[in-house]
């Protein structure tokens, strides 16, 4: 389910995510001229979580193009605990494995921590 909401916010935002990515090319061009789509998306959301009213805004245009309010929150909320995974370092077995984790990002470990 993540995927599908992921990709159909993606398809509702891209003028914001275009946006987005040129105002990261202005910041720091070597860094983000090769950056994947997906990846581009990616950085885009942990931005607008960190702004309450950015995230009001893109909840209000995803909901006006179709996408529920219910999916939305969920996609959000997961991005959050995957954000929040991120800036611990606390992956879980699998976790780790499924997305190919170096083994330097680790901190700590855990089999009850997950996001699957």
């Amino acid at each position: 389910m993540e995927t599908f909401i992921g990709n159909k916010l993606n398809e509702v935002l891209q003028k914001e995510v275009k946006n987005f990515r040129n105002y990261m090319l202005d910041v720091d061009y070597d860094e983000f001229v090769n950056y994947p789509k997906d990846k581009m998306f990616s950085l885009y959301i942990y931005s607008i979580i960190e702004n309450p009213v950015a995230l009001k805004k893109v909840k209000t245009k995803s909901i006006q193009n179709g996408i529920d309010p219910k999916e939305f929150n969920e996609f959000i909320y997961i991005s959050m605990k995957w954000q929040r995974k991120q800036e611990l370092g606390m992956y879980s077995w699998f976790e780790a494995d499924y997305f190919d984790i170096d083994i330097e990002d680790w901190k700590e470990t855990t089999l009850t921590y997950t996001i699957i």
